[in-house]
């Protein structure tokens, strides 16, 4: 029996959640991720990948690059085995800063302050175990775990303008203080950008529109999708008949899924395996593989079938970034690759 199956034939206790719970979720806003070396990998997301640089918080080692579709598409936070603290000094209390590369947190975008509230509510008297909430200057955030233990968080932004305090400053200082939902009256403002106004990096060899979609690693189907369903508050659009895979997606729509959840049949570590990033059309794919070639970055894989065109990038840390067209939706196609390529192909 390998280790995988090990993991998904032991008994565990599912947690229970209400369905009425459903954060009101759009779309995956960013990924936040540990990485090892901050300039290193602020260089890689920036001066290869072309996203914009947006600013830093140097006491806490962290770093963010957007392509103005939101604040940041990516979070970089060196991990270093430190906690956190914000600029109210106190800590916040997630206590995953592992020392090794890898995520921190997927970031879901919701429709507005007050429906965030509403669930969170909703949330509360369903039992459910919030990691912390915070506002981050630009966002009211709530943090929680997936049953298999990976952090997510679910936000609102406060504003439109979020340049205004993401201004690209070297050292924007500290923005995150606590933030409790249960106080005030939510405002109903819909914050999120429906045009946004793209912004790259122009001296790196490629541009992406935005992050779109990532991909996880699941003890099972059964015990997690009902985080995803009923707490996440994703459309489910496909199970393998097997339960092997699933595809979901936020309320947005903007691409056939946000997420694929695939049994972990291998033996991978659970959770996160790689985000994606939208590129704006199958020619950008052309320049962008042509002008890596001549900077002398590595592609890591291609992929080039009937429901996608993409490749695959590895950052300093060895970590996967795909960068993607998406052609035909055929969610039931994944069933035919081998499964320890399912998560290139998804």
């Amino acid at each position: 029996m390998s280790v995988a199956e090990d993991v998904r034939t032991q008994p565990k206790f599912a947690p229970k959640y209400d369905s009425a719970v459903k954060f009101s979720t759009r779309r995956p806003g960013h990924a936040n991720i540990f990485i090892s070396d901050l300039d290193r990998s602020y260089a890689f997301y920036n001066g290869i990948c072309g996203f914009e640089g947006v600013g830093f918080e140097r006491s806490i080692k962290a770093g963010f690059v957007s392509n103005g579709n939101t604040h940041h598409d990516f979070g970089l936070v060196q991990a270093d085995f430190k906690p956190r603290f914000g600029k109210d000094g106190k800590q916040q209390s997630i206590n995953n800063y592992l020392g090794k590369p890898g995520l921190n947190h997927i970031g879901w975008e919701t429709v507005n302050q007050q429906q965030l509230v509403e669930a969170y509510k909703r949330g509360l008297k369903a039992g459910i175990e919030f990691k912390q909430v915070l506002h981050h200057g630009g966002s009211w955030a709530i943090y929680m775990c997936d049953p298999d233990g990976s952090v997510h968080e679910f936000y609102a932004d406060t504003t439109k303008d979020w340049r205004r305090f993401m201004s690209g400053a070297h050292d924007l200082g500290l923005i995150t203080s606590q933030w409790n939902p249960l106080e005030g009256t939510p405002i109903e403002d819909k914050n999120w950008i429906e045009s946004p106004e793209y912004r790259h990096y122009e001296g790196a060899p490629m541009h992406a529109l935005r992050v779109a979609r990532t991909v996880f690693h699941v003890s099972s189907i059964d015990y997690v999708m009902p985080f995803y369903r009923d707490v996440a508050g994703l459309e489910v659009c496909y199970t393998a008949p097997d339960k092997s895979y699933a595809y979901l997606r936020g309320s947005a729509q903007q691409s056939s899924f946000d997420i694929c959840l695939i049994r972990n049949d291998v033996d991978a570590d659970l959770g996160y395996h790689h985000i994606a990033c939208e590129m704006a059309n199958e020619k950008a794919v052309d320049d962008a593989e042509a002008n890596l070639a001549k900077a002398g970055v590595p592609i890591f894989r291609r992929i080039n079938d009937s429901r996608k065109r993409s490749f695959f990038l590895q950052d300093p840390d060895k970590l996967l970034v795909e960068f993607f067209v998406e052609r035909k939706t055929d969610y039931a196609a994944l069933a035919a690759v081998k499964i320890d390529q399912r998560a290139l192909f998804a």
